[in-house]
């Protein structure tokens, strides 16, 4: 099918790719300690992108016997669309798959019995406790052909499990504890039970701290969550469109030498790697900021040909979108202080696993204002009990220009793999 719509092309558009991708997942939900829903989805669509006279037409199908009407609608509509100069790439890389044939050994029964297990022992060391738990398994195909010569393909798999207690104390007050993992095959959670009642645990003493400005330390997972409004203005689109704070700071020391962040596509066992891009761009490891120097910009074709940047391979899309910068896996170097070091040196602090509403903060400028869901105070180097009702507000930017400290250890949240992060001064309204 595709070989007889790049005939049809060839000749009448200034290039052409199309986009094949195919796929299965099997989402197993539970709500409130009980087995909630079991779904099993497949889809299958193609993605027809064709440049004429200098514009760019596109359309999509779900039918492959559909394919040639939409590779000519696809030419119908390039005549209203955006003026596009760039060019499609002729080699898509080294090739690999992010793929682990033990996603085959998932079953549902024993994915049923294992989530059954995991509830059990939470609520046998919390009674009264309700659980969410999430637990999915996906493949896909992705095949991209273009005009340039590229016809390349590769499988890809994805397992996640999600866990989210909430224990309601007899004052009222919420304790609100979660976490995922995920991988390219079956894996056990346990150690992620583990830590969340762990975390349920240490919030059943409470605390108070007046407000101030006290030092905190972000778990991985809280410093995944907040480097998001850096890395959001290292996204080309956003710096094309005049979105980012970064747009004309290509070059200058932004923030503490101790950070550089990079974007990875090609990390060991994570379901967010991939060979080449969504464009057949080959993908390549990037630093995006290099000890505290703002280096570079996450881009598609489009957005790397309007800024003059090399193109990486992050022009991402589904069958049915046209490609747009984004990241692979975020990696933020360590540090070389262990984290139990780190937090013996505070007198009085804030360690800080859960934010809410982190969401509303203001991308352009690193202003920020966040609840804390889950969080501990720290006293004389000891985590002594849950502090609630608090939360935090500052500039993120200022904060990560002044002195920060980052941990050894890191563990990776989604798609991000981050260190604890220590903030010596941050605004703590308690």
């Amino acid at each position: 099918m595709i070989e007889r719509v790049q005939d049809r092309l060839s000749g009448r558009a200034r290039w052409f790719d199309i986009i094949e991708v195919s796929g299965s997942s099997t989402p197993i939900s539970f709500k409130n300690n009980r087995l909630h829903s079991i779904t099993e989805r497949h889809n299958t669509g193609f993605g027809v992108r064709v440049n004429v006279d200098g514009r760019t037409g596109f359309s999509y199908t779900n039918d492959g016997a559909a394919l040639d009407d939409m590779a000519g609608r696809a030419m119908e509509l390039s005549t209203w669309g955006d003026r596009e100069d760039f060019e499609l790439p002729a080699e898509a890389g080294t090739h690999f798959e992010p793929y682990d044939g033990a996603i085959d050994s998932f079953d549902v029964k024993s994915e049923i019995a294992a989530a059954e297990e995991t509830i059990a022992a939470i609520l046998a060391r919390f009674p009264g406790a309700t659980v969410d738990l999430g637990i999915s398994r996906s493949t896909a195909s992705s095949r991209i052909v273009n005009s340039s010569g590229i016809d390349a393909s590769y499988r890809s798999s994805h397992y996640a499990a999600s866990i989210g207690a909430t224990l309601i104390l007899d004052d009222g007050s919420r304790i609100e504890a979660a976490g995922t993992l995920s991988g390219l095959a079956p894996l056990d959670y346990r150690e992620l039970r583990d830590e969340i009642t762990g975390n349920i645990e240490a919030a059943l003493t409470t605390r108070k701290s007046p407000s101030g400005r006290v030092p905190v330390v972000l778990s991985p997972r809280a410093a995944a969550r907040i480097i998001g409004i850096v890395t959001s203005g290292l996204n080309a689109k956003s710096v094309y469109r005049g979105i980012s704070p970064f747009a004309e700071r290509r070059g200058s020391a932004v923030f503490n030498s101790a950070l550089t962040l990079r974007d990875d596509p090609s990390m060991d066992s994570s379901p967010f790697s991939y060979p080449f891009d969504d464009e057949g761009v080959p993908a390549v490891k990037k630093r995006l900021v290099n000890r505290g120097v703002i280096e570079t910009f996450i881009t598609d074709l489009k957005h790397a040909k309007k800024l003059g940047l090399a193109a990486g391979g992050n022009g991402q899309r589904s069958y049915a979108s046209l490609p747009y910068p984004s990241f692979s896996n975020i990696v933020i170097d360590p540090g070389i202080e262990p984290r139990n070091r780190m937090i013996e040196g505070i007198e009085r602090g804030i360690l800080v696993e859960q934010f809410i509403g982190l969401g509303q903060s203001n991308t352009l400028t690193g202003d920020f204002s966040a609840n804390l869901e889950l969080a501990y105070l720290i006293e004389n180097g000891t985590i002594t009990g849950r502090v609630k009702d608090c939360m935090l507000s500052d500039n993120l930017f200022h904060l990560l220009a002044g002195e920060i400290v980052l941990s050894a250890e890191r563990k990776r949240i989604g798609s991000v793999l981050a260190p604890y992060i220590m903030l010596p001064a941050v605004n703590y309204t308690g």
